[in-house]
């Protein structure tokens, strides 16, 4: 093989290699000069005055611009699974597909009398802690850091009906729409957050997830959420905020990736909900629903195994404050 060839070799590869690294965190590489053309920031160089000769332009040296990248679904799962098309298959929820993929977040109506129920029935017994922390998940620490928070783990009927409803069709054609293929729920836990004074921390701070491809998040909201209950809120391409209020019902799915977020510290109400994590499946999978308490989702979407939960231990807890996140 001649070098000039294995030296092209070499430099795909590292290219591949770089890239593959910058895309595990969410962002990718593009050149200046080819951002440019496609958005229009570069015009062309004006014509020469007549009967000046032209001299070449200085050849400028190559840039490139970190850019994030899209959150899309690994193309293990998308290139077998059958596509979303609304000619074809009518969906209900044909417009919260169009409003995700032009803003990344949109609010999907579900059962009101249902989540009232579960409101009054599901324990919020637990603090933040991590009782389920491994080297595989990205997850909370073990040590609870605020007491502004209260979780649960929710019980066989609560998961029986958030089976039943992600595995709906509407919900199939929904997952199908905005990630390509379908989902399975990667945690399901209860949070419950009290009002309070003093600043937000965790998810009521500022953040991005860094989710890992394909993963999006989910709020199912157990009351009313107005702008004393602290509702969600996210900044658009332009750093703009938004706010999100909701009804008992609403299930909130947003791409925490791609916008920055939070639920923002409530002020006079208590906000009760059920956080969710939703990430692909492979074409042909059963839906599964996990419960892995303060954990986020697994390091491997494709090789999953489930942590044990370990007893509370005040002074363990104590002593392994460091995130895992």
């Amino acid at each position: 093989m001649a070098v000039g060839s294995m030296i092209r070799t070499a430099t795909q590869r590292l290219k591949g290699g770089v890239n593959q690294a910058l895309g595990a965190l969410g962002y990718q590489l593009v050149r200046t000069e080819t951002l440019g053309g496609l958005s229009g920031f570069f015009e062309p160089a004006p014509p020469s005055a007549a009967g000046v000769e032209s001299r070449p332009a200085a050849v400028q040296p190559r840039r490139l611009t970190l850019l994030p990248a899209a959150n899309a679904a690994p193309a293990m799962c998308t290139a077998h699974a059958p596509k979303f098309d609304p000619q074809k298959t009518p969906s209900q929820l044909a417009d919260k597909i169009v409003e995700f993929q032009q803003n990344g977040v949109t609010v999907i109506s579900t059962n009101p009398e249902k989540a009232a129920t579960f409101r009054e029935t599901e324990s919020f017994d637990r603090d933040v802690s991590n009782r389920h922390s491994a080297w595989d998940w990205a997850g909370n620490s073990v040590a609870p850091y605020t007491k502004d928070l209260q979780t649960g783990i929710p019980s066989a009927a609560l998961l029986d009906y958030l089976h039943g409803l992600f595995s709906g069709g509407d919900f199939d054609s929904f997952f199908r729409g905005v990630l390509g293929c379908p989902a399975q729920v990667a945690n399901v836990r209860l949070v419950r957050s009290l009002p309070h004074e003093t600043a937000g921390v965790g998810p009521q701070e500022w953040h991005s997830d860094g989710c890992p491809a394909g993963v999006i998040r989910g709020v199912l909201y157990l009351c009313d959420v107005d702008t004393q209950t602290g509702p969600f809120q996210y900044r658009d391409a332009g750093g703009k905020e938004h706010t999100v209020l909701g009804k008992t019902g609403d299930l909130l799915v947003f791409d925490a990736t791609r916008l920055m977020h939070r639920g923002s510290p409530p002020s006079h109400k208590t906000r009760s909900a059920i956080d969710l994590v939703f990430m692909p499946r492979m074409p042909g999978e059963d839906m599964k629903i996990m419960v892995v308490g303060m954990n986020h989702w697994p390091a491997d979407p494709f090789f999953v195994k489930l942590p044990k939960e370990r007893a509370a231990d005040q002074e363990a807890v104590a002593g392994r404050a460091t995130s895992l996140y």
